[in-house]
């Protein structure tokens, strides 16, 4: 999108919501593009005592900095806390335009106008919004239409290398895209097919390392980097991906009991699930742990959001059914019944039974 986010802060972040010297660091960054500065500003937002106002400095210095993935974790940390504060939630716009989640970047805008209709600049910057949606769309549908050609030349163990390789790098593009159903791990399949028709191809490799890298399949891109070195040793991937070494795959369920605890890791955890949903929004058990979270803390809107995606995978297990059940349930919506029905199908033993039926009575009467 066209215009960079406007870093305004309301007044209630200075005085006796901020710390003078952050407000003194933050002014100097803005003014001097110093990273000292912001180094300075991270340390005394992070230190115990530390108030949302020094937060709020801290991710709108990332904003300016153009680091918008630093930013969005401190954002929806401040929006949590104060969640009625427009400005708090015209800087996540921003970022969450920045990082490309123009989707959730429009509900924010929408939530701001709903109370301050007439605030230009959040009109103006929800009209953008809505432009790259539309464009966004239109690429995405081609995507998907391309995607299926591709499917169709590969199908059955047809075409060569050049066919999947065309189809990892569709794949590879709709896999970031939530709702698409591409996940990462279904790229990496892919690519190494193509690997195996051809192990001398350089860019079936360099995009093999990085669809490796962002599914947490270290073994796979290992063996791709090593590969790699072998057939483009000059490869300036090699660097790139050597310095940033993959995550172990997501263990999302962990999360899940860690942000829905009352310990002090709560909130980590859920940032951590965030991103990685951010990473790997189509990954079916990442959106269903988040949708638990999100409705845990009473973030029904988001959790919805979510809820919408992931009742689109195909395949879902008993416990994304029963997940759906308790969102739509909390909400009123006929589509609890439906999904307890699908869930109590899938149940893998009388002891799930008795606690989808549990949970959906106490759904039904609240």
């Amino acid at each position: 999108m066209s215009g960079e986010p406007t870093i305004d802060w309301e007044p209630q972040y200075r005085g006796a919501h901020s710390n003078p010297q952050v407000v003194e660091c933050y002014e100097r960054f803005v003014s001097t593009s110093d990273p000292g500065w912001l180094a300075a500003l991270k340390e005394l937002a992070h230190a115990e005592g530390a108030q949302v106002g020094d937060l709020h400095a801290l991710a709108s210095a990332h904003l300016v900095a153009g680091r918008p993935a630093e930013a969005v974790p401190l954002l929806e940390f401040l929006a949590f806390l104060e969640p009625e504060d427009p400005a708090v939630r015209y800087d996540l716009a921003g970022a969450y335009a920045r990082i490309g989640s123009a989707d959730r970047a429009g509900r924010e805008l929408e939530r701001i106008l709903a109370d301050r209709p007439e605030w230009p600049a959040a009109v103006r910057q929800l009209a953008e919004v809505r432009a790259w949606l539309r464009w966004h769309g239109d690429t995405v549908d081609l995507l998907r239409q391309q995607a299926e050609v591709f499917s169709l030349l590969t199908a059955d163990g047809a075409g060569g290398a050049t066919e999947h390789l065309a189809l990892g790098k569709v794949l590879y593009q709709l896999a970031a895209v939530p709702r698409s159903g591409v996940d990462w791990p279904d790229v990496v399949g892919v690519l190494e097919r193509a690997h195996q028709l051809d192990d001398g191809d350089e860019q079936v490799l360099e995009i093999l390392a990085a669809a490796s890298h962002h599914a947490g399949a270290e073994p796979q891109w290992r063996a791709a980097l090593l590969a790699l070195e072998r057939v483009a040793p000059g490869s300036g991937h090699l660097d790139h991906w050597r310095a940033a070494p993959p995550a172990v795959a997501p263990n999302p369920d962990r999360l899940l009991a860690i942000a829905s605890s009352e310990t002090a890791d709560a909130h980590h955890a859920l940032r951590d699930l965030r991103a990685q949903y951010r990473t790997a929004p189509n990954n079916p058990d990442v959106q269903r742990c988040l949708v638990q979270v999100e409705v845990g803390i009473g973030n029904v809107a988001e959790a919805l959001w979510l809820a919408e995606g992931l009742a689109a995978t195909e395949a879902l297990d008993c416990y994304g059914h029963g997940a759906l059940m308790v969102v739509y349930g909390i909400l009123g919506d006929g589509r609890a019944r439906r999904h307890l029905a699908e869930a109590l199908e899938l149940a893998p033993d009388q002891a799930t039974t008795a606690e989808l039926l549990d949970q959906y009575d106490q759904l039904s009467a609240g």
